[in-house]
């Protein structure tokens, strides 16, 4: 099987179709030229050693080089060859808080949004660990599975939304139960939760499965994001008209960054707690950590590598373009050349 290295080789053969127009011109553009200079009767005599099979032959050089010259530049990968693919990291899973407080702006352009942002840069940044992604709430579901996929894994961090979880609260715990499930190894070590959250735990449980995951071996960081001071919960109607969420009272609810729960659940499994607003680089440095951990290996399998041959078209061409050079038009110089020699 032959593939070429340039996907626009359709240019190519549009410029090898145009060389053959302009040898076809520049073929009857010649005759007509001849017979403008020259009358008639008097071709044979001036044309009697030509051979128009010599120019035939010359012209079919040319162009056959042309071809494979062309062939050569477009990089023809021909042959298998297995080759054996292994990766080492880590299983990572991203927990993000989608709340509705998690719309508040006191990070633009919105907390969500500005945890989405980092996520992808840290995606962007791994190599070789596997990535899922947690979405949670009131309550918590896997939104993607582990992958080596970081292009799909990107793709349903974009999804995440406010509105993905229609339960509203704060369940830390429900999002490293949902984190731990996603993992499905036995092997105490290379699991690590990444919870990007605003706030405090309102559904209660999170010693039982923090001890759960210090148990199995991961390594649990956490983000807050928002500021200490609180800012209202913006609401938008259908018809771009911006209100705040409020109490029944009517009066303007403001959330702020509850750090105590967050940081507990890092102290306790080995990780870190990184304040967003007060840390910009926190995902950096959280991605240096994960660096430092012992690597697994996460997948190994076989697949055919395509090899490039593009000398071989490419010498071909040449020994056709320095053949045409050495083919004469007319009969007379071949025989010039056999009396010399």
């Amino acid at each position: 099987m032959i593939k070429f290295y340039h996907p626009d080789y359709i240019w190519f053969f549009i410029l090898i179709g145009l060389v053959l127009i302009a040898l076809i011109f520049y073929n009857r553009q010649r005759q007509r030229l001849l017979h403008q200079l020259v009358n008639e009767p008097l071709l044979p005599r001036l044309l009697d050693d030509f051979k128009p099979s010599y120019r035939r032959l010359r012209e079919g050089l040319y162009f056959s080089s042309l071809i494979f010259l062309v062939i050569a530049l477009l990089g023809p990968q021909v042959g298998q060859k297995l080759v054996e693919v292994k990766r080492k990291g880590q299983d990572i899973i991203l927990a993000l808080d989608t709340s509705t407080s998690m719309k508040a702006e006191d990070l633009k352009p919105s907390r969500l949004e500005r945890a989405k942002f980092e996520c992808g840069r840290l995606i962007d940044r791994l190599q070789g660990d596997r990535v899922g992604i947690v979405a949670f709430a009131g309550t918590a579901f896997l939104q993607c599975p582990l992958t080596l996929d970081y292009s799909a894994a990107k793709l349903f961090l974009d999804a995440v939304d406010t509105g993905v979880i229609g339960t509203q609260g704060t369940a830390l715990g429900d999002a490293i139960a949902t984190a731990l499930s996603a993992f499905k190894s036995p092997e105490k070590k290379h699991k690590v939760i990444i919870i990007i959250s605003d706030g405090e735990d309102h559904e209660g449980g999170l010693e039982e499965v923090t001890g759960e995951a210090r148990k199995q071996g991961a390594i649990i960081y956490t983000v807050g994001v928002g500021s200490y001071t609180g800012a209202p919960i913006p609401l938008r109607g259908a018809d771009g008209s911006l209100d705040f969420k409020r109490d029944r009272t009517g009066r303007v609810v403001t959330t702020s960054l509850n750090e105590s729960a967050l940081k507990t659940v890092a102290e306790l499994t080995g990780g870190k707690y990184y304040n967003l607003m007060a840390e910009s680089n926190a995902f950096e440095k959280i991605y240096q950590d994960i660096l430092s951990l012992e690597k697994k290996t996460l997948s190994s399998h076989e697949y055919s590598d395509y090899q490039l041959r593009y000398q071989i078209f490419g010498l071909i061409g040449l020994i056709l373009l320095i053949a045409e050079i050495f083919i004469p038009e007319k009969a007379g110089r071949l025989k010039k050349r056999g009396n010399e020699e």
